[in-house]
């Protein structure tokens, strides 16, 4: 008997529990973080970023542990039937087999070859009737032999998932001890926005402030990209012209000996883009969602697009990439192979590089004692800089990434 497939596949459970896992390491990363803040006295909002950035992490997590347990139970369900259904099947194959026994023994219950030589017509018949009830009745012990052992290993599968079962329902009840731990915590971080609203002149102005840096640092951004898109579709062209030349001069020498062969000419593999450039342009597209973070360990305390300030209602702020809290001294290392296009700075943003992977750029600011210049080739992980910490201590890079000249959400980009 064929077993049916589970609902759960072994690919679908190895990535819920990738995810789980790291999920578990940035919140361990916000609590070292926390701990960190509270030892140096940083700013109540760096705490509340954090806090803030934990809550989010830790409900996301539940909720992989809840759908893990959810697709156990439907396989452990899944296994339940089969397992009735087998047990069913080996129910009537046993009263065929009894049947068939009963039978047996009613007529003739020894089997004695002399009985079949006198019930046959000949001898060839008899022998060929004992064979055929040999073989039945071999067929029969071994069918339910199979059956019954099929049986037990799906009774054993089953108390492996029901034990996984539990294993997964101890980790969520765990979890969700914890959420009511964060619940208290998110309490707390009520007091500090009470707080922090004696500050909201101050708050205001540094949002203005870094609002008109952060303006600035996107026409510098734009004016580099453009100016990188327009130098490399001349390097393309010119590439171009010479691979043309080159073609043309093989024709003319071959043209001397052999009658010329047209060929049909070959489409740009990217327009704009040398071969080079348009490969890993290619391989950095199709690493989207598994591309590394640019820091070794860090939470994410600012998201893309326009967010909501994390203390003042009513205000938002506008993001062109996303931020990462991470250790002071932490390391920026490139989330991909390219080439170092400039290195900037700002003051809101101090030291910044940009990368470029074909059509596509990476901008990494917050940066101090930066290692890279223009121009030189870089290698996925490889160290650009260090993060830069600020006054308050606190230590935070910006991420972007640029298609062309169009902004994208980094989130989406790096591994989950």
């Amino acid at each position: 008997m064929l077993l049916l497939p589970r609902t759960v596949d072994a690919q679908d459970k190895l990535t819920l529990q990738k995810k789980y896992d790291r999920l578990q390491q940035e919140i361990s990363d916000a609590q070292e973080l926390l701990q960190a803040t509270a030892e140096k006295k940083r700013s109540s909002l760096d705490q509340l970023k954090i806090l803030n950035r934990k809550v989010s992490v830790r409900e996301e997590l539940v909720r992989n542990l809840s759908l893990q347990v959810l697709d156990l139970s439907k396989a452990i369900q899944q296994t339940v039937e089969q397992v009735s259904a087998m047990e069913a099947n080996i129910g009537h194959m046993r009263e065929d087999y009894a049947r068939m026994v009963y039978y047996a023994y009613v007529n003739d219950t020894e089997y004695e070859p002399i009985h079949f030589l006198f019930a046959s017509g000949s001898i060839n018949n008899a022998f060929t009737e004992m064979e055929y009830v040999r073989e039945y009745t071999t067929y029969r012990k071994e069918q339910a032999a199979a059956i019954q052992a099929a049986q037990a290993a799906l009774r054993i599968r089953q108390q492996e998932l029901e034990a996984d079962k539990s294993e997964k329902e101890a980790l969520l009840a765990g979890e969700e001890e914890q959420r009511n731990i964060l619940a208290k915590e998110k309490a707390e971080q009520d007091s500090v926005v009470q707080g922090l609203k004696g500050e909201e002149k101050q708050l205001l102005a540094q949002i203005d402030k870094k609002k008109k840096d952060a303006s600035t640092l996107n026409k510098q951004i734009q004016q580099i990209i453009a100016e990188e898109i327009r130098k490399e579709k001349e390097r393309a062209e010119a590439a171009a012209r010479a691979a043309a030349a080159a073609s043309k001069k093989e024709e003319t020498t071959t043209s001397t000996t052999t009658a010329p062969v047209k060929e049909t000419p070959k489409p740009a593999v990217n327009a704009g883009l040398t071969p080079e450039m348009a490969l890993i342009s290619s391989n950095f597209a199709g690493n989207k969602g598994r591309l590394p973070w640019p820091v070794e360990r860090g939470t994410i305390t600012g998201k893309f697009g326009t967010q909501p300030h994390a203390a003042l209602r009513n205000v938002t702020v506008e993001n062109n990439g996303i931020d990462i809290t991470t250790q002071e001294g932490a390391q920026v290392r490139s989330v991909f192979e390219g080439e170092v296009v400039n290195v900037i700075f700002n003051p809101s943003f101090q030291k910044g590089v940009i990368i470029k992977h074909g059509e596509y750029y990476t901008v990494y600011t917050g940066l101090t004692a930066v290692q890279v210049k223009a121009g030189d080739k870089i290698t996925t992980k490889q160290v650009i800089g260090t993060a830069y910490t600020r006054d308050d201590n606190q230590t935070e890079i910006h991420l972007e990434i640029w298609k062309g000249t169009t902004i994208m959400d980094p989130a989406g980009w790096i591994t989950k």
